[in-house]
């Protein structure tokens, strides 16, 4: 007995070395296809029969090799009829351009098809490391994929999803279902996306956010886009928005650099600060986080909320700037500028607005319509406390005018003025200097009796129901009552009186309609 066994062992080694040597195939003709299956090496080798069918069994460094690929294991099954394998053991497979590992391996070399798996099973092209426990592999075509989770590690990034395919020629990753990204600035959830791996791009498809780690929060959102991990650009488009702390930035379409920190959006783009309840829409907007400085160009429309209802304000330009230090901003609106609220409208050449004293500034002809009553001056302020109108400035030149019938107007001028408001409505007027005055007077029956003519450095008019109800004259006060048949409408006007009622917004939609002074 122990000298058949000698004489098998040496049958075996002699075996080995014929297969080293030449090569070893039942089948000539087979053999000299590109496709067969190659036996380079292996401890020991036997034909058994498994369900009829003749197999090569190998054991001990067996290696297989059909034309550039070569596969390693522990022990196999050779079909040489299939022109397949069967593999145990420590797997490799070494591709040209990919190497596996796995436990276990069913390989079918017509189609070039491994069927891999293992308590690990990795994919390795040099750069990155794909590990699952299953995965399907087309080395033909250099494509594998797995269906039961899997993890891809680089130099910066891990990546993890359900489902994922590897197009190594392309050196693509296409992830599916419950898809992580994790990078030690930020971390990506997505339902599908793509990683290329030579140059870190991630490419979304299907609802996707990124948040940053960093103390910024930032955290973005899209449904298509691309991701750059190396130079941390990227462009996001449907339904898309970067947010901060304060700020969020949406678009059809966003250009973000996370290094610089400057975002542009195109088309239907809001910027919206949530601490001042402002959104900002327009068509094309540019913003820096670093310096504060953000802009909106293109059917702008700049909308504050206040208790009750908005602010609505249009202008060519409108223009941000962030304290990055006391994080207050300041807005700017350039040219054409026109707004409107249901108790307020106007319009000027710019306007400024300043979280730091919540205080809007119109410059340049400017002009504000409340309810009947008209206010004009060389500049305007207006005081928002608590998201309500407190206090109202006219610097120089100021004048108020306000309809009574289709031909009367009443009238005060001076030099300044202070309007105080109760529940954003005008309420009182304070007339500093050159004070003068023109106001009709009615009876119980709300009938015009006369009209009250005065001279007065300062004055303090009293509005009820957006009317003057009544006017006090303070320090060399000159005033005339006339009755009203004695006068001419036409007449009674002040110097520089000059009604702009064709001037005013109605609606929201008038702000985009601009109209000259003439």
């Amino acid at each position: 007995m122990k000298k058949n066994n000698l004489l098998h062992r040496k049958f075996n080694g002699k075996l080995f070395l014929f297969l080293l040597v030449f090569g070893w195939n039942s089948n000539p003709s087979v053999a000299q296809q590109s496709k067969q299956i190659e036996i380079v090496q292996a401890g020991s080798l036997e034909g058994v029969k498994i369900n009829g069918i003749e197999v090569r069994r190998l054991v001990g460094d067996v290696i297989f090799k059909q034309e550039s690929t070569f596969m390693y294991c522990d022990s196999a099954l050779f079909y040489e009829s299939t022109n397949s394998i069967d593999a145990y053991g420590t797997i490799r497979i070494e591709g040209p351009s990919a190497k596996l590992y796995g436990d276990f391996v069913h390989y079918d070399g017509n189609s070039k098809y491994a069927d891999i798996s293992g308590k690990v099973v990795r994919m390795t092209d040099g750069k990155m490391d794909l590990t699952t426990t299953a995965m399907q592999y087309d080395i033909e075509n250099d494509i594998g994929n797995y269906q039961v989770g899997g993890k891809v590690v680089d130099k910066d990034n891990v990546l993890t999803s359900k489902k994922g395919y590897y197009y190594s020629k392309d050196r693509m990753v296409f992830f599916k279902d419950s898809v992580v990204l994790t990078n030690p600035k930020y971390k990506m959830f997505s339902d599908t996306l793509k990683y290329h791996t030579p140059s870190s791009t991630t490419y979304f498809f299907g609802p996707s956010h990124i948040y940053s780690t960093g103390t910024d929060s930032a955290h973005i959102y899209c449904e298509n886009g691309w991701y750059n991990t190396k130079t941390e650009k990227s462009r996001f488009s449907k339904n898309a928005y970067i947010e901060s702390k304060e700020n969020r930035l949406s678009g059809d379409s966003i250009l973000y650099d996370r290094i610089e920190k400057i975002g542009i959006a195109y088309n239907n783009v809001q910027l919206v600060d949530t601490n001042q309840k402002i959104i900002i829409s327009g068509d094309y907007a540019w913003l820096n986080e670093i310096t504060g400085i953000s802009f909106v160009t293109g059917n702008g429309l700049l909308t504050k909320a206040f208790e009750v209802d908005s602010l609505y304000l249009h202008a060519d330009t409108l223009y941000a700037k962030q304290d990055t230090a006391t994080e207050q901003k300041t807005y700017f609106a350039y040219h054409h500028v026109r707004i409107f609220k249901s108790d307020l409208q106007g319009q000027c050449d710019s306007l400024v607005y300043s979280s730091v004293d919540s205080t809007i500034w119109f410059y340049t002809n400017p002009i504000l319509w409340s309810s009947n009553n008209q206010l004009t001056a060389d500049k305007i302020s207006l005081l928002l406390v608590g998201n309500e109108i407190k206090r109202m400035n006219l610097y120089s030149n100021s004048f108020i005018a306000g309809i009574e019938d289709s031909l009367r107007y009443n009238q005060i001028k001076g030099r300044e003025m202070i309007g105080y408001f109760v529940d954003s409505k005008l309420s009182s007027i304070d007339v500093t200097g050159n004070g003068q005055s023109i106001y009709y007077i009615r009876n119980k029956k709300q009938q015009i009796t006369g009209v009250n003519q005065a001279d007065c450095s300062n004055m303090l008019i009293r509005i009820k129901e957006n009317k003057v109800s009544k006017i006090s004259l303070i320090n060399k006060a000159d005033a005339t009552l006339f009755p009203v048949k004695e006068t001419d409408p036409a007449q009674m006007r002040l110097k520089d009186f000059k009604w702009k009622g064709h001037l005013q917004p109605l609606t929201k939609a008038d702000v985009f309609l601009w109209i000259g002074e003439e």
